[in-house]
C-alpha cells in the first residue's frame, strides 16, 4: 500500500539513508528525471546526479542527516534544483524545459533508531501553485527564523553564564571568540583584563612545546592535539602573567560544509580538586603528626627498592626505632607535649639521613628508615650512631626540656631477609635486644635473636595450653615474725608443671605472658587460688595467715586489677588486712600519677602494698615518704654478706631505720643462714623468710611444715 500511495502521489518522494544512498525513489521521480527507482536504489543521489554537488539541496541533505534539521527551499530562489523535467523522458530524449520546483528535506527516525531523510518535491511551474507554495514557504521560513532566534538566545545564554570556559577556534588554532568564565578563568589574580580572540590557543596551555606547532597546522593535526568528541583530558593551563593551574579539557568539532573546520573547547579548573586528591593522597600515604610517610607507604616503598636491589645486587638496611620512656612525657606533660615531642623526632631523623633514604612513623613512638645502597656495614653503624647522639640532646618542649633515648634495630638485605616483611621483622627483633641490653643502644639482627624468638612463640602458645589444662600450681614460702619466730604469712610464689620440662619458675615465663597479654588471666588465678588458700587455712587451722602476692608490672596496669581484688575479698570472705600485693619501685618511676591512684585505692579496701626488692630500683627517700605503702621488703643481695661485711650490714641497718622512722614493717628475704636472722634481730626487722625458714612448698608439705614447726614451740 505505502509502495502504491507514494507512486500516486503528484510530486516527487526521494528517501535516503545516513550515507546518503537512495532507498526509496517513487514513480514521479522516475517519469521526469529519467532515472528508475531499479537503476539507483542504493547508490549515492549526488553521484547519480552530479549537478547537486556542493549545493544548497546537498547542503541542506548534510544538515538533516547530521544534525538532524529541515529545509524548505525553492528553485525560484536556488541557482540549482534537481534535473526534472515538465515532461516525461523517453529513451534519450530531454526536454528542454525544466520544472521550477518548492524542496521540502526533513530528517526521519525509524522506531529501530535509524536515521533517513525525505526529500519531497513539488511542481511549480504555474503562477498560482507558485504564490501558492512560497506563501506556505513564507510562512515555514517565518517560522524557522522565531526558532533559530530562540535557540540563539537559549544558546548565547549557556554560553555567557556557564561556569565552565569555552573557547572557539579554527583549525589554525586561532581564537575566534570565549565566553565571560573563559576570560576570567585566564585573568592573572592582580592584572587586568586579557582579550583571548585571536591569541593562539596553545598560549594557553603549557603541555604544548613550541616544537610541536609548525606552519600552517592542518585540522588532522588539531583532532591529533585535543581531546576530540567529548572525551575529557588533565591539561596545564597557564595565564598571562605565567601562573599555572590544572585544567579538565575536552573539543570537538564544529562543520562548516565547504568551509574550514572550526573547534569548541570547554575548559574547567580542578585546582580545587586536584587540592583535595593531594590532600588524600597525603592523608593515605603520610603521617598527619609529623609529615613522614606512614606505615603503608613505607611498605610500599620497601617492597620496592627490595626488587631493585635485588637486581642491581646491592645492599640495604632497614632500621626500627623505638623511643625509651616516652610514656613518661605523655603522663607528665600531657599528650600535646607528646605530639610535640614525636614531630621533634620526626625532623631529628631526617637530618640524620641522605635525600635517599626514606623516614616513616611506624606507630605510636616507632619509626623505622629505609637506607638503601648500602656496601659497608660501618656506613649503618656511622647513622645508627648519629641518630642515637641526636635523639639523647634535650629536647624543648612547651617551654620544657625534655630527655630521652632510642634503642634502634638494624636489618641488613640479603643476609637478613629478601623480603619487606621478613626485613621488619628482623629489625624489631633487633631493637627488642637492644631495649634488652639497656636501652639508648643499637644492635644488628643474628640468628640467635630469631631463635629466641621462636623460642618466644613456642613458650606463648605452650603457656595458653597451660591455662587450658590446669598446668600452674602455687608455692608457699613461710614468713616468720623475727622477734618472736612465730609465722606470719606466707608469699604465694608461681609455678608452671610443664610435661616435658618439669617445674619452671617464673623468671622464664613472666615476661612471654606479659608480652602476649595472657599475664591478666595468670595473674586473676594467682589471686584467686591464694585467696582460697588463706581462707581454708583460717578455718583449719584458726589463725589468720598473711598472703604476700606478686604483681607484674603489666598486671598492675590493667584496669580491672581493683575490681577483680574487691570482688575476691568480697565472695570468698578473706579479710583485706591480710593481704599483701608486692610491686617493684619501677611501678612508680614508669607511671606515677597513675600507679599512685590506684594504690591509694587498693588501700582504701584495707589491702596492703609491699615494695619489692627495695633498694635495686631509682626511688629517692623523698619520694618514699609520700608512696602510699605499708612493708618495704630489702632485697636479697643486701643479706648476703651483711652478717660479715660491715658495708652491707650498714645499708640493712639504714633501710631498716628509714623503714620504721616512716611507719613501715620491713620483710628480709633471702634468708640462708643463723648469722643473718641474728643480724635482723639485732637491727629489728620485723618479717623475714628464706631457706633458713622453709623453701617455697606445695599447700600440703606447708601444713606438715606447720605442724612441725609448732611441735618446736616456734608458734604461740
Amino acid at each position: 500500500m505505502y509502495r502504491h500511495i507514494i507512486d500516486l502521489v503528484d510530486s516527487g518522494i526521494v528517501v535516503l539513508n545516513t550515507e546518503g544512498a537512495v532507498v526509496s525513489w517513487n514513480g514521479w521521480m522516475a517519469e521526469r528525471s529519467g532515472i528508475s527507482e531499479q537503476d539507483i536504489l542504493g547508490k549515492d543521489m549526488i553521484e547519480a546526479m552530479p549537478e547537486l554537488d556542493n549545493s544548497r539541496i546537498a547542503r541542506a541533505v548534510f544538515k538533516a542527516l547530521k544534525f538532524n534539521s529541515p529545509s524548505v527551499l525553492s528553485a525560484k530562489l536556488l541557482k540549482t534544483s534537481f534535473p526534472l523535467f515538465k515532461k516525461s523522458i523517453s529513451g534519450r530524449s530531454r526536454p528542454s524545459e525544466r520544472l521550477v520546483q518548492s524542496i521540502q528535506i526533513k530528517p526521519f527516525v525509524h522506531d529501530d533508531g535509524s536515521h533517513y531523510c525525505v526529500i519531497s518535491i513539488f511542481d511549480i511551474s504555474s503562477a498560482d501553485m507558485r504564490e501558492k507554495v512560497l506563501r506556505t514557504q513564507s510562512g515555514v521560513l517565518s517560522t524557522l527564523v522565531k526558532d533559530l532566534q530562540e535557540k540563539e538566545h537559549e544558546l548565547r545564554t549557556l554560553f555567557e553564564n556557564t561556569q565552565n570556559g569555552i573557547l572557539i577556534f579554527d583549525h589554525q588554532g586561532t581564537i575566534l571568540s570565549v565566553n565571560p568564565a573563559a576570560s576570567t578563568m585566564f585573568q592573572p589574580p592582580e592584572g587586568a583584563e586579557v582579550q583571548l580572540p585571536h591569541q593562539h590557543l596553545f598560549d594557553l596551555f603549557a603541555d604544548i612545546e613550541p616544537q610541536q606547532l609548525v606552519d600552517g597546522i592542518s585540522e588532522e593535526f588539531m583532532r591529533s592535539l585535543l581531546p576530540m568528541a567529548g572525551k575529557e583530558h588533565e591539561m596545564m593551563a597557564q595565564r598571562a602573567d605565567g601562573t599555572r593551574f590544572p585544567v579538565s579539557v575536552s573539543a570537538n568539532a564544529i562543520p562548516h560544509f565547504g568551509q574550514p573546520t572550526r573547534f569548541f573547547m570547554f575548559v574547567r579548573d580542578i585546582t580545587a580538586r586536584k587540592r583535595a586528591e593531594e590532600q588524600l593522597y597525603r592523608m593515605a600515604r603520610m603521617d598527619p603528626l609529623t609529615g613522614l610517610c606512614n606505615r603503608f607507604s613505607f611498605s610500599e616503598v620497601l617492597a620496592n627498592s627490595v626488587k631493585r636491589h635485588a637486581r642491581e645486587q646491592h645492599t640495604l638496611s632497614v632500621f626500627f626505632i623505638d623511643l625509651d620512656r616516652f610514656k613518661n612525657v605523655n603522663d607528665s606533660l600531657g599528650h600535646d607535649a607528646g605530639d610535640e615531642l614525636l614531630r621533634q623526632v620526626g625532623e631529628r631523623l631526617v637530618e640524620c639521613c641522605r635525600d635517599s633514604d626514606t623516614v616513616s612513623r611506624w606507630a605510636g613512638d616507632e619509626f623505622v628508615m629505609l637506607l638503601p645502597q648500602q656496601n659497608q656495614g660501618r656506613s649503618s653503624i656511622t647513622v645508627a650512631e648519629k641518630i642515637l647522639e641526636a635523639i639523647a640532646r634535650p629536647f624543648e618542649v612547651n617551654s620544657n626540656q625534655v630527655y630521652i633515648h632510642c634503642s634502634i634495630g638494624i636489618a641488613q638485605f640479603p643476609d637478613d631477609g629478601v623480603e619487606m616483611e621478613r626485613l621488619i621483622f628482623c629489625a624489631d627483633q633487633a631493637m627488642y635486644q637492644a631495649k634488652a641490653d639497656g636501652k639508648g643502644k643499637f644492635r644488628f639482627f643474628t640468628p640467635a635473636m630469631n631463635d629466641r624468638t621462636l623460642a618466644r612463640l613456642k613458650t606463648e602458645s605452650e603457656l595458653r595450653l597451660a591455662l587450658q589444662h590446669n598446668q600452674f600450681e602455687l608455692y608457699y614460702q613461710p614468713q616468720i615474725d623475727v622477734a618472736h619466730g612465730r609465722l606470719f604469712g606466707v608469699e604465694a610464689l608461681l609455678r608452671w608443671h610443664h610435661p616435658e620440662r618439669g617445674i619452671i619458675y617464673p623468671n622464664e615465663f613472666i615476661g612471654v605472658a606479659e608480652e602476649c597479654g595472657l599475664i591478666g588471666q595468670i595473674g586473676q588465678w594467682v589471686m584467686v587460688q591464694a585467696f582460697e588458700t588463706a581462707s581454708r587455712w583460717h578455718k583449719r587451722e584458726d589463725s589468720s595467715l598473711s598472703m604476700s602476692i606478686n604483681i607484674s608490672p603489666k598486671q598492675f596496669q590493667e584496669g580491672n586489677l581493683i575490681y577483680n581484688v574487691r570482688n575476691l575479698i568480697q565472695s570468698v570472705g578473706f579479710p583485706a588486712e591480710r593481704l599483701v600485693l608486692e610491686v617493684t619501685e619501677g611501678h612508680f618511676i614508669d607511671d606515677a600519677g597513675e600507679s599512685l591512684n590506684k594504690l591509694r585505692t587498693l588501700r582504701n579496701l584495707g589491702v596492703k602494698i609491699a615494695i619489692d626488692d627495695f633498694g635495686t630500683g631509682y626511688s629517692s627517700l623523698a619520694y618514699l615518704r609520700h608512696l602510699p605503702v605499708d612493708i618495704l621488703k630489702i632485697d636479697r643481695h643486701f643479706l648476703q654478706s651483711a652478717a660479715t661485711d660491715k658495708t652491707d650490714a650498714s645499708i640493712v641497718s639504714v633501710i631498716i631505720d628509714l623503714a620504721h622512722a616512716l611507719e613501715l614493717e620491713v620483710v628480709a628475704e633471702g634468708i640462708e643462714h643463723l648469722s643473718q636472722m641474728d643480724l635482723l634481730r639485732m637491727k629489728g626487722c620485723d618479717i623475714a623468710q628464706g631457706y633458713y625458714i622453709g623453701y617455697p612448698m606445695c599447700i600440703d608439705d606447708l601444713v606438715d611444715w606447720y605442724s612441725s614447726y609448732k611441735n618446736l614451740g616456734c608458734v604461740n
